[in-house]
């Protein structure tokens, strides 16, 4: 009976793709998930947020879990509460992108939903909105451009291949992701590398992770895999308390300069910044966090603009 039942669903073909529908498909295959909210900010106003829903909710066929849907909709894992809605690219999505000539190499698998653990996709969705923040940013600052974004499913593939050619490569760990500034009056370029910390590496591990990313630029592979050897290092972690955050600020940067005295690389310390944000509110607090003095280096206590003046 099963059986019968997923067949007659995928004789029903999708509803046709308005032209906003083909940049929502695009915009959840480049961040892989992600939810209304984020596409509310990359495409309609903020009053919008309803429509957004409604939209949405059509191309992953108006139900969670609905298979060979543009969209794949997860409620995401919580005990308590209304749960939001995270959305990923389904089978259809996938069809309908290749037919648009866009190179896609994959799909989100009904099965994997089980596996998806709230601290992953948290983790994930704090990484999409941040990168989405960064770019609304830039769109209503004239003085900046964002010349190239990559996140770490592309990173990891890039990474993937230098690691054929050179197996120290293997072992490093992802970046959440890569964005590249540039200054408009005088074309100068700010690259930044993006961790997203929720404060569940714990010293030892997370001192590992520093190791992993110094080791990465001194090495060169860096520079081969973005195309430019300039960085900065910049670690956002998050949580509901802002002592709490402000603990976890200070602590990163410590941990980081006692790895930085253990390498004897300390003249490091300045392509690290450290800041704290709350997922809830990223859109609107972008324009401080990436404008402001609100980000630390690992050998001083006096809070420092992300970009240099």
């Amino acid at each position: 009976m099963k059986a019968k039942k997923a067949t007659t669903a995928r004789e029903q073909p999708p509803p046709p793709l308005t032209f906003r529908d083909e940049d929502i498909l695009q915009a959840v295959y480049t961040y892989r998930y992600i939810t209304a909210k984020d596409i509310t900010s990359l495409f309609f106003s903020p009053s919008s947020i309803n429509y957004a829903r409604e939209r949405l909710a059509v191309l992953a066929g108006g139900a969670d879990g609905k298979e060979r849907a543009y969209l794949y909709r997860i409620a995401m894992p919580s005990r308590t509460g209304s749960r939001e809605r995270v959305y990923t690219l389904g089978s259809a999505g996938r069809e309908a992108l290749i037919n648009l000539g866009v190179p896609v190499e994959g799909y989100f698998r009904p099965y994997k939903a089980e596996r998806l653990s709230h601290s992953h996709l948290a983790h994930q969705l704090t990484l999409t909105r941040f990168i989405v923040s960064a770019c609304q940013w830039v769109h209503t600052n004239p003085e900046y451009t964002l010349t190239d974004m990559q996140l770490c499913y592309e990173i990891e593939k890039s990474m993937a291949k230098l690691a054929g050619a050179d197996q120290r490569t293997a072992a490093l760990v992802i970046p959440d992701g890569w964005l590249l500034f540039e200054r408009v009056a005088d074309k100068a370029r700010s690259p930044v590398l993006v961790e997203i910390d929720r404060g569940s590496e714990y010293q030892e591990r997370f001192k590992n992770h520093v190791r992993a990313r110094i080791a990465f630029i001194h090495s060169g592979d860096y520079a081969t895999v973005f195309g430019v050897p300039a960085v900065m290092i910049a670690y956002v972690t998050t949580g509901q308390i802002s002592a709490y955050r402000e603990t976890r600020v200070k602590t990163m940067a410590a941990w980081t300069r006692e790895v930085l005295a253990e390498l004897k690389m300390e003249r490091w310390a300045g392509i690290f910044r450290f800041t704290s944000a709350v997922y809830e509110t990223l859109h609107v607090d972008a324009q401080t966090l990436l404008e402001k003095s609100v980000w630390y280096r690992p050998d001083s206590s006096t809070p420092v603009p992300l970009f240099a003046s």
